[in-house]
C-alpha cells in the first residue's frame, strides 16, 4: 500500500494499538519498521501514534492529526477522478 502511486502525498497514520498491554511493541519499536520504507513513504506526512482501543487513549489525537493533514493537503493534492485519467 505504501508503494501505490495512487496514494502519493496522502498522509500515513500508523496507530500502535495495545499500548495498555505491558509487553506490547511501543512507538520506539514500530518507527524503525517504517523507517526502512522511507523511500516509499517519500515526503508525505507520516505519524506513528501510541493508542489503546480498549481505553480510547490516543485515538482522538490520531484522528485530529489526520484531519489536519487532510486539510493542509487539499490545496496541494486536490481529488481526482480516476475514470478521467
Amino acid at each position: 500500500m505504501i508503494s501505490s502511486t495512487n496514494l502519493h502525498g496522502v498522509p500515513l497514520l500508523v496507530l500502535a494499538n495495545k499500548q495498555d498491554v505491558p509487553d506490547c511493541m511501543g512507538v520506539r519499536e514500530v518507527k524503525p519498521i517504517f523507517n526502512q520504507a522511507a523511500d516509499l513513504i517519500g515526503r508525505r506526512d507520516c505519524m506513528v501514534m501510541p493508542v489503546s482501543a480498549l481505553t480510547g487513549a490516543g485515538v482522538e489525537e490520531g484522528i485530529d492529526w489526520l484531519v489536519e493533514c487532510i486539510k493542509r493537503n487539499r490545496e496541494i493534492r486536490p481529488p481526482c477522478n480516476h475514470e478521467d485519467t
